[in-house]
């Protein structure tokens, strides 16, 4: 437990002990005559208790208060900071259902919340970020799942994932089973599982200069829905790390092919 978490805990037990001896008194300290304050020694000691109590309370609100908005103050300094560079603009209002429009992702929940929103730019396409979360209960505890998403708008490309096999996903695979669109790269295949709707649009884009790039990290979703290419994280937002995540977005944009760049759903234009 941290000075804060320490001063806090320390400062709620005071007040709760001065409260507790405050009634017990004014109960008349547990004599036969319940309600009575007793004599005038009593009832001063009594006043005392309860404004400790009062002033350790209010001092609890005031230090919980201060703290929370200089963490805020601090934390809006860093994201404006990193998003100067990065081209994208913390917003400090959130539209309260604006992931509703984003549930057509799986890691999305309309049960959720967004809890960091920016825009801006990336490569050159209008983009966005966004942190989600949601609280997923097992009847016994209750654990809360972020995701990042960063995302640009695209052409209007055929539907298409690239997620991450799961440890089943690959079992079957090394059973001969399966699972996505198979391509040249070995290593590729065994960490990813590739949908598309349309397979030769998959094949022309997951080149194997691209499918080595997506190699680098492995933990990442990619996702090309309604419009949009999204990269998707598991996990909260680190501002030290978003400059990565928005670089490998740009990366992905400078690996896809120049006949990929007018390809519509229903084929080549």
């Amino acid at each position: 437990m941290d000075n804060r978490k320490a001063l806090i805990a320390i400062a709620l037990l005071g007040a709760l002990l001065a409260m507790a001896v405050a009634l017990f008194m004014a109960g008349g300290g547990g004599g036969p005559s319940p309600g009575a304050l007793g004599s005038p020694q009593k009832q001063t000691f009594l006043l005392i208790v309860a404004v400790i109590g009062l002033i350790a309370i209010a001092f609890v609100v005031f230090y919980i208060r201060t703290v929370s908005r200089v963490r805020r103050k601090d934390w809006q300094d860093r994201a404006d900071a990193i998003g100067d560079a990065v081209n994208l603009d913390f917003e400090q209002d959130i539209p309260k259902n604006f992931h509703r429009d984003f549930t057509f992702l799986p890691e999305i929940k309309k049960s959720g919340k967004t809890s960091r929103l920016a825009r801006g730019s990336i490569a050159g396409h209008a983009a966005l970020f966004f942190e989600h979360y949601y609280v997923v209960s097992t009847g016994q505890t209750t654990q809360t799942i972020y995701h990042c998403v960063y995302s640009t708008e695209a052409p209007n490309w055929p539907q298409c994932s690239v997620t991450p096999r799961g440890p089943i996903s690959k079992l079957l695979r090394k059973l001969g089973r399966r699972k996505g669109l198979l391509l040249d790269d070995p290593a590729f295949n065994d960490a990813y599982v590739v949908n598309c709707e349309d397979e030769p649009f998959a094949v022309t884009l997951l080149t194997p200069e691209m499918q080595r790039f997506m190699l680098e990290k492995t933990n990442t979703r990619w996702r090309i829905l309604r419009g949009r290419v999204f990269l998707v994280y598991r996990g909260r937002l680190k501002l030290e790390r978003m400059p990565v995540s928005v670089n490998r977005l740009e990366r992905f944009w400078s690996h896809v092919p120049r006949e990929v760049q007018a390809w519509e759903r229903r084929g080549m234009v």
